[in-house]
C-alpha cells in the first residue's frame, strides 16, 4: 500500500492531482486498478489511507492517556515524525507528504475529513469505555483531533514545514491548555 500511495504522490507532484487517472497510477506502482480499487476504494481514498498512517491510529487507541490528552497526541506525532525525519529534516516521503492536496482538492479534504471522523468515533468509543460523559468525549477528540492535530497539520504546511511538526502540536495543545489572550480584557 505505502509503495501504491508513494507512487501516486509522485505522479501527483509531476502532473497534478486532476491530470493523473487511478489507472495510470495503477500501472505507475505494478498493480492492477483492481488492487488499487481494493486497498483505496477511489483515488481521494489514497490520503484517508494515508491520513490514518499520519494520525498513528493504533499508536492512539494503544497510549490513550485520559489524564494527558495534549500529552498523548504529541507524542504520537513527535514518534510518528521522528520516524518519518530521523535527521530533524523532513524527507519529501513522510506520511504527510500529500497534505499540499488536501489543501487544495475539497474531494481530497473530504475524504480525509471522512477518515478523521471515523477515527474520532472509536475514539470517542474509547473514552466512553472509560467513564467519560458523552459529551466530554466528543468534544475532546473533536477538538484534540480536528483542531489541535488537523489545525496543526495545516499551519506547519503552510508555513512550508521549516519547523518540526511536534512544535506545532505543542502550541495547538497549549491553546486549549488556556484561553487565548484577549487584547480588549474588559469584556
Amino acid at each position: 500500500m505505502h509503495h501504491i500511495i508513494e507512487t501516486a504522490m509522485d505522479l501527483f507532484d509531476e502532473h497534478g492531482y486532476s491530470a493523473v487517472t487511478v489507472e495510470q497510477v495503477a500501472a505507475a506502482a505494478g498493480v492492477s486498478p483492481r488492487t488499487f480499487y481494493r486497498y483505496f476504494g477511489t483515488k481521494e481514498g489514497l490520503f484517508a489511507t494515508d491520513t490514518h498512517a499520519a494520525v498513528g491510529q493504533d499508536l492512539l487507541a494503544e497510549q490513550l492517556d485520559l489524564d494527558d490528552l495534549p500529552g498523548t497526541l504529541q507524542r504520537i506525532v513527535a514518534s510518528v515524525y521522528a520516524a518519518a525525519a530521523p535527521s530533524g529534516e523532513v524527507a519529501a516521503h513522510t506520511p504527510w507528504r500529500g497534505m499540499r492536496y488536501v489543501l487544495e482538492e475539497p474531494a481530497v479534504r473530504e475524504a480525509v475529513y471522512t477518515a478523521l471522523d471515523d477515527l474520532a468515533e472509536r475514539l470517542v468509543a474509547a473514552l466512553r469505555s472509560k467513564g467519560v460523559t458523552p459529551t466530554q468525549a466528543r468534544v475532546t477528540v473533536r477538538a484534540y483531533l480536528f483542531g489541535v492535530y488537523f489545525g496543526a497539520l495545516e499551519q506547519w504546511h503552510l508555513d512550508g514545514r521549516v519547523r518540526p511538526l511536534p512544535d506545532y502540536v505543542q502550541q495547538g495543545s497549549a491553546v486549549l491548555a488556556r484561553p487565548p489572550a484577549d487584547s480588549n480584557s474588559s469584556r
